[in-house]
């Protein structure tokens, strides 16, 4: 067939040329032919099998081609598989091509279009219109039109990159040169593929995606151009040299002045700060002694009028036992609190050592060998005593004033408690939810009036919120954090 019209789409084999509502496409040769094998049977179910047959032969892969080119033709014609006014898929059976080729109004256009359309068309416009034609048909227009893309790309990121590496000028020079002189040969690798039928070598070699496959062949021309360039402008760069920007004189520089250190903030006599303790033996049950003896203290040190506490969080940043200037320059403290815990068996064994951020020297060391069972006594004491030794003068009611914490309650209660407190530390997701709920409900389970446990709960339903977003969780914080105060007004 010389040309046809498929319900006002215009079909030109020869040239392998779709068109249809002003638009224009182009099918690969072998999607053209499947289209010419199903005009000759309009209206017919034609099966798979013949149409492997007779444009790919016994191949192995010819169905997943013959699907290809089926797509190809849906995509050139504006066919929509699940509502097809051209090719509708029969199940189990094959294709069938629903309008029949109008083939005498395809010769008028044919003609038309040798004739010129009469003395309408002048010979110039005809061959203007046919270079026009070929440019698009063999992809160079895309193909100049991705090069400069790339190019623009490439001279911008060259630009921004370059400097913040500190490349030579002539680094830019190169990239700018290769993408000028690749250009021409960019349309000239486009235009040869094509004369040498590229696409058809693409369609029938690759078993993708038909436009991606488009594209992959017009990046490879603009890749195979950069490539060409690139060895030519090294070569013209080697024996001629690329075009350099002119020296200009400069005045020395002047001295750079000497660089201001950064201003820390003044390490204040009354400050201090309780770092991570010790865990000597390794165990669990050791580690839940450990960080509540020092959020403890903390805490009790923080209700200290005129007392500086460093946060848990900065004093976490550090290991146990760092060095007295890492300390002084990280927390900008005057004195810290360090110390290890060990248990042996119901006894506990504590160390604790007040010691100077400045000199590096002690200011307190005590031992603490007792049942566990005086754990709450033991931290009331290193607290009483950290306090005594800051070198403030403080009002004599100060030092009853960090014992405010509350009544304590049953050890048993408060281990269930801080593994509450430490799974609610784990993670910021809903993980960690469910198991730090769950201990405090442990603990108040065995004494409800625990304040502390109440507002551990609060703190973990409104943690919980944002990440579970669940509205419930709003009222299960205010329930918990007002029975926490209703119990202890002065919990913090």
């Amino acid at each position: 067939m010389h040309g046809f019209y498929l319900n006002g789409a215009w079909i030109a084999p020869l040239e392998g040329a779709v068109s249809r509502s002003g638009a224009s496409g182009h099918l690969a040769p072998m999607a053209m032919e499947v289209l010419l094998h199903l005009a000759s049977e309009p209206e017919r179910i034609v099966a798979r099998e013949t149409l492997r047959a007779r444009v790919w032969g016994d191949g192995a892969d010819g169905e997943e081609r013959l699907e290809l080119a089926i797509g190809e033709i849906r995509a050139a014609l504006g066919d929509d598989p699940d509502r097809p006014t051209f090719i509708e898929t029969v199940a189990q059976q094959g294709y069938r091509l629903i309008p029949r080729p109008d083939t005498a109004t395809g010769r008028q256009h044919a003609d038309q279009q040798r004739a010129g359309h009469g003395s309408a068309v002048s010979p110039g416009a005809n061959s203007t219109n046919s270079l026009f034609d070929s440019l698009k048909r063999r992809g160079v227009l895309e193909t100049a039109i991705a090069y400069l893309v790339v190019g623009w790309l490439l001279i911008q990121v060259a630009d921004v990159v370059f400097d913040q590496l500190h490349l030579p000028d002539w680094a830019g020079t190169f990239v700018t040169a290769l993408i000028i002189a690749g250009f021409p040969i960019a349309l000239v690798l486009s235009w040869f593929l094509e004369f040498r039928d590229g696409r058809a070598v693409l369609d029938s070699r690759a078993a993708g995606n038909a436009r991606r496959r488009w594209f992959s062949r017009t990046y490879l021309s603009v890749l195979g151009a950069m490539t060409l360039a690139a060895v030519g402008v090294f070569v013209y760069d080697r024996n001629v040299g690329l075009p350099q920007a002119p020296v200009q004189a400069t005045p020395a520089p002047a001295s750079p002045a000497p660089a201001a250190e950064i201003a820390l903030p003044p390490v204040q006599d009354n400050s201090i700060a309780v770092l991570p303790f010790l865990n000597l033996d390794g165990s669990v049950e050791t580690g839940i002694f450990t960080h509540g003896l020092v959020d403890d203290v903390i805490t009790r040190l923080s209700r200290v009028p005129g007392l500086l506490v460093a946060s848990r969080g900065d004093a976490y940043t550090l290991e146990p036992n760092s060095a007295s200037s890492r300390v002084r320059e990280r927390l900008r403290v005057a004195r810290y609190l360090e110390g290890s815990v060990q248990m042996d068996g119901d006894r506990m064994r504590i160390i604790v050592q007040l010691i100077d951020s400045e000199t590096g020297f002690h200011v307190l060391s005590r031992k603490f060998d007792r049942p566990r069972e005086d754990f709450f006594d033991i931290r009331d004491e290193i607290t009483e005593l950290t306090v005594a030794n800051v070198r403030v003068a403080l009002p004599p009611e100060t030092r009853s004033a960090a014992a405010l914490a509350g009544d304590d309650p049953s050890l048993d209660v408060y281990m269930l408690y801080r593994r509450g407190i430490d799974a609610s530390r784990q993670s910021g997701s809903s993980q960690s939810i469910e198991p730090a709920l769950a201990w405090f409900d442990q603990a108040l389970a065995i004494d409800p009036d625990y304040a502390a446990a109440h507002a551990g709960k609060c703190s973990v339903y409104v943690a919980g919120y944002p990440v579970t977003d669940d509205p419930a969780y709003i009222d299960h914080a205010e329930a918990s954090c007002a029975r926490a105060l209703e119990l202890n007004p002065n919990l913090d």
